[in-house]
């Protein structure tokens, strides 16, 4: 089993994101929640040439919570439930559009398939399931699909200018292809992550989240879209195992989609 002790927290704030999961696992035995906050919003959109302009604004809060638990030293489990709320606004007409409800929950497992001192390579199995009131329109937002994923994961961590700074560093690439049924465009899916330790207690995160359709059908249809996104957040540890992360993202390219932001707050505690 890979283990190092100084990345504990590293991988408490990969766990955060929804989209990245990390190629780390938990040891046997070990619990981890979080609960995270995060407030979207977008007024535009890319076109199926990937061209951006004004769309109607979507409004999105949601509260989500991320459990994954060591069920062996080389096999974890895990879920993501979460509760939302959307609103939606047409600016060319008086309608508005609002909806509450439980968000996708996603369920995997992942575990190791090669280790070394300073890295290791995962693989992880993932099934999406549909919340309350999910829509095909919106398949950005709350889907109806339901989704299999299997994705290849590889982490690895060391030091930045060790004889200098000797300032800790890890990175996680992810790559995966996602099955979509009820007729949904199919995903690749590739993610990365860079984080810096430059100051006790405190880690600097930059990642990127990408989603490309495996098939096209254009402007027809909605489930067929790409979607490039950009995070920067900074994770504070605190006592008792906990620590806190404030960030946000960015929808700075896509095709077929829309283009917004986001701000998010996460709290998480390690048992």
């Amino acid at each position: 089993m890979w283990r190092s002790s100084r990345l504990i927290s590293v991988l408490l704030a990969l766990s955060c994101s929804t989209q990245a999961q990390a190629a780390w696992l938990q040891s046997r035995g070990e619990t981890l929640i979080i609960s995270s906050l995060s407030s979207y919003s977008s007024d535009a959109r890319y076109d199926d040439f990937g061209a951006r302009g004004p769309d109607r604004g979507y409004r999105k809060r949601e509260l989500s919570f991320y459990g994954v638990y060591g069920l062996t030293d080389s096999l974890t489990i895990g879920a993501q439930p979460g509760f939302y709320e959307l609103r939606a606004h047409n600016a060319n007409t008086t309608g508005r559009q609002r909806m509450r409800g439980l968000s996708h929950v996603d369920l995997f497992v992942r575990t190791s398939i090669l280790t070394g001192d300073y890295w290791i390579v995962s693989g992880q199995a993932l099934v999406k399931l549909p919340g309350t009131k999910a829509v095909d329109r919106e398949p950005l937002l709350e889907n109806a699909s339901r989704d299999a994923e299997a994705r290849l994961l590889f982490g690895r961590s060391g030091w930045l200018a060790r004889e200098t700074l000797s300032l800790d560093y890890f990175l996680s690439i992810e790559a995966g292809y996602r099955y979509r049924d009820r007729r949904a465009a199919d995903q690749w899916r590739a993610d990365a992550t860079f984080g810096i330790h430059p100051w006790q207690n405190y880690q600097i995160i930059l990642q990127s989240f990408n989603m490309i359709a495996a098939q096209q059908g254009g402007e027809s249809d909605p489930t067929d879209y790409d979607l490039y996104k950009a995070q920067l957040s900074v994770v504070r540890s605190l006592p008792h195992g906990m620590a806190l992360q404030l960030g946000g993202f960015s929808e700075y390219a896509g095709r077929n989609t829309g283009a917004g932001q986001a701000l998010f707050m996460a709290v998480w505690t390690r048992f």
